[in-house]
């Protein structure tokens, strides 16, 4: 069972009133009533949140709780929920403390509540989606925690002699119900709380172990994140690990992607911090959103990954392909490797190979695959 599920038979307290507020509760299955003394104020149905206000303030227990029924509760952690109250608006963080305040209020003075007042109010300020939210974010904790979230290897190719040169880890999780989570959904969700930290560290864990096996001229490519660049016990874990595989660090090159580099004085001490560690830079999606030309000036990067959208129009615009031999003969200057995403056809990779990329990525070349057929590939390479 998820570690994170807590069971309860039909009348057996959950928490009383006083208790520490250390989580609070989602029901999954069954009804809980919440009373004062001898009175039940309310009784909570599946979806519903509960033991909220304690966490919120770090208040003792204001009401107690029981199983109305038997009943399967998801915890939801402290810094759950604190977490996105700190970041949230400031107007939603006030609404929230006057709410919490005139609910504690009425309940020391014992005054009785209807049960769709006070408590609908206090839910209205969590959205249905934000519930919603909480309960993936817990789901996503435990996929990381039994290995539900798998890492997958999409081949990076060397352009002029058409063979594997590496790979790119990119991070899988099949939900037990909701089936694949589209990577953007679950890694936005972890960036906005230290799970993708532990994500990260899943990730390098791996790739370590397959670079172990792999030849030495073979490298792989991770994303990482604001939090884990900022993160330096997460660097001392990921260099302790390539330590124990004996992985050279230059066989692991590190992908920032442009939504990063907004702010190029803190994008430098990421940079400057990952190379004197001795990892190759490269700069994904490269040429949409912020990318610039101040970004290659300012920047220290060893690898250009120019966005599957240049490659992708190439032929049907001939702006896209007056960009793409812009930033080839750019690259060549500044003495920076370049890999094309979104390869798909013969007719690009022939084109991106006459413009002077160095790698290419994308369908043409393989899907994502798992650490067996990587082993399988690179033998058979």
């Amino acid at each position: 069972m998820n570690s994170h599920l807590k069971c309860y038979k039909k009348n057996e307290v959950i928490f009383l009133k006083g208790d520490a507020s250390i989580c609070a509760y989602l029901i999954e299955h069954g009804k809980v009533d919440i009373f004062v003394g001898d009175e039940t104020i309310d009784t909570l149905v599946v979806g519903d949140l509960f033991g909220e206000m304690g966490v919120l303030d770090q208040k003792p227990r204001s009401t107690s709780a029981k199983a109305h029924t038997d009943v399967v509760l998801l915890e939801v952690k402290t810094d759950q929920i604190t977490e996105r109250l700190q970041q949230s608006d400031p107007i939603v963080k006030a609404m929230v403390r006057v709410l919490l305040k005139r609910f504690r209020s009425l309940l020391s003075n014992d005054m009785a509540l209807p049960g769709d007042s006070l408590l609908t109010e206090v839910e209205s300020v969590m959205e249905d989606d934000g519930l919603t939210k909480i309960k993936l974010e817990s789901e996503l904790r435990s996929a990381i925690e039994d290995g539900s979230v798998k890492t997958v290897y999409q081949p990076i190719h060397d352009i002029n002699t058409g063979k594997v040169a590496g790979f790119e880890a990119l991070s899988r999780w099949e939900h037990p119900e909701k089936g694949v989570i589209s990577p953007f959904e679950f890694i936005t969700l972890a960036e906005e709380t230290d799970l993708i930290v532990d994500v990260g560290r899943l990730v390098f864990e791996r790739a370590c172990e397959v670079l172990s096996q792999l030849s030495e001229q073979l490298f792989i490519n991770i994303n990482v994140s604001a939090k884990q660049l900022d993160n330096d016990l997460f660097w001392k874990d990921v260099v302790s690990m390539m330590k124990e595989k004996q992985i050279a660090h230059e066989r692991l090159k590190l992908e920032i992607t442009e939504t990063l580099v907004v702010d190029y004085e803190q994008a430098k001490k990421w940079i400057n911090k990952c190379r004197a560690l001795g990892f190759p830079i490269c700069a994904d999606d490269f040429g949409t959103g912020h990318s610039g030309m101040e970004q290659l000036v300012s920047l220290e990067y060893d690898v250009l990954k120019v966005d599957q959208v240049f490659v992708r129009n190439m032929f049907e615009n001939k702006k896209y392909a007056t960009v793409l031999q812009s930033i080839a003969r750019i690259a060549t200057d500044l003495n920076m490797k370049l890999v094309a995403e979104g390869v798909e056809t013969k007719e690009q990779y022939q084109s991106l190979k006459l413009l002077g990329f160095d790698y290419g990525q994308g369908y043409f070349f393989g899907k994502p695959m798992d650490e067996k057929d990587v082993i399988n590939l690179t033998k058979n390479g």
